[in-house]
C-alpha cells in the first residue's frame, strides 16, 4: 500500500476563543479557526500591484493539546499548528447531506511574544500529540518571494 502525504501546516491568529468540550466517554477536544494571510503578486498589464487575501481554517486538538490552547489563547492571538485535514460528512436534522474538512492538529507552537496579544500571558512553547516536546514543526522555506512568483498556480 502507497503511503500518501496529508501534512498541513498554518501560521495564524484566532478568530474567536477556543471552544473546549468533552466527549461522553470524557475525552477534551477543542475547536477554533485561523485566519491566515497570504500575500501575491498579481500582473496588472505592465504593473505587478502586492494583493492580499486571508484564509480561515477550522482546527480540532484533541487532549492535552485542547486543554492547553483553550487555557492559553483568545481570540486574536498568534499560532502555529501543524497537522493533518479530516474529512467528515453527515445528514443535518432535515435529511440533507453536509460535509467539511478540518485540520486535525498534532503539533502547535504560541507565536505571540510574551506579553502580546493577552494579559493573561502565555508560555513561549511548542507542544505536540506525541510527547507536548518542544521542537517547532516549522521548518524555513528557503526560497524566496520571487521563486513563489513563477508558480503557475
Amino acid at each position: 500500500m502507497a503511503n500518501d502525504i496529508n501534512r498541513v501546516v498554518l501560521v495564524g491568529r484566532l478568530t474567536r476563543d477556543p471552544e473546549l468540550k468533552s466527549t461522553n466517554t470524557g475525552n477534551y477536544f477543542c475547536r477554533f479557526t485561523l485566519a491566515s494571510n497570504r500575500s501575491f503578486y498579481k500582473k496588472e498589464g505592465d504593473n505587478r500591484e502586492l494583493k492580499e487575501e486571508v484564509g480561515f481554517f477550522d482546527c480540532v486538538a484533541w487532549g492535552k493539546l485542547a486543554e492547553i490552547i483553550s487555557k492559553y489563547l483568545q481570540k486574536g492571538r498568534r499560532l502555529g499548528v501543524d497537522g493533518s485535514l479530516r474529512f467528515s460528512s453527515w445528514e443535518n436534522t432535515e435529511g440533507k447531506k453536509q460535509s467539511k474538512v478540518e485540520v486535525f492538529v498534532e503539533n502547535f507552537q504560541f507565536l505571540d511574544a510574551k506579553g502580546e496579544g493577552s494579559s493573561t500571558g502565555s508560555p513561549s512553547q511548542s507542544s505536540s500529540v506525541d510527547d507536548l516536546s518542544s521542537e517547532s514543526a516549522f521548518p524555513s522555506s528557503g526560497g524566496s518571494d520571487a521563486d513563489l512568483d513563477d508558480i503557475p498556480f
